[in-house]
Formats: C-alpha cells, structure tokens, sequence
C-alpha cells in the first residue's frame, strides 16, 4: 500500500512523504503507481522549477520513497500541495486497498 501524509503549519500544506507500493498490479503496469508517481513528479517539479521556490527533496527508489518540504513558500505551491493531496485523497477513495492519505496540522 502507497501512504501519503501531508503537514499543514500555519494554515498552510508545506510538506509530504509518500512511501509504499500500491500493490495493484505487476511491477511496470500499475496504474495506481502509475498516476500516484506522476502526480508526485508533476508537484514537486512545477514548485521548483516553474515556480522557482527552495525545497528540501530526497527519493529513495529503492525504498519508494519520497519526502518534500518547503522551504520557501507562496501561495500557489501551498495550493498546489493541496490540490495534490486531494487527489491522492481521490484516488484513495477509487482504490482503498492500493492508497492511504493523512493529513497532520502542526
């Protein structure tokens, strides 16, 4: 099962950490995987390359891990945050057994 877990300090979503493998299929056709990784790609790429804001990322393939925080934080990356964990929260609600979403108030 993949887990994501989101922070939200000062009314903000500032950080994630997503770890896990969905399970739903075969390594190379998971479609879970698939659009969980994506999404993760699309988020922390449009934060700090289009949007040019500092960020602590560190990846472990090996152990399917992904932890982002923000650094520097505007408007449109805290709703980008959000908008990524409602869609992990969207796909949660599709595939249950595959995906977990938290979200932690600090």
């Amino acid at each position: 099962m993949i887990t994501a877990s989101f922070v939200i300090a000062g009314g903000n979503y500032s950080e994630f950490m997503i770890s896990g493998h969905a399970g739903f299929s075969e390594k190379g056709t998971d479609i879970v995987c698939a659009a969980v990784s994506a999404m993760t790609n699309l988020t922390v790429n449009a934060i700090t390359e289009r949007f040019g804001l500092m960020a602590i990322t560190e990846a472990d393939e090996a152990g399917a891990i992904v932890n982002f925080r923000l650094v520097e934080r505007n408007s449109c990356a805290c709703s980008l945050l959000q908008a990524f964990c409602e869609e992990l929260t969207a796909l949660s609600n599709t595939y249950p057994d595959h995906i977990a979403v938290s979200v932690n108030k600090i």
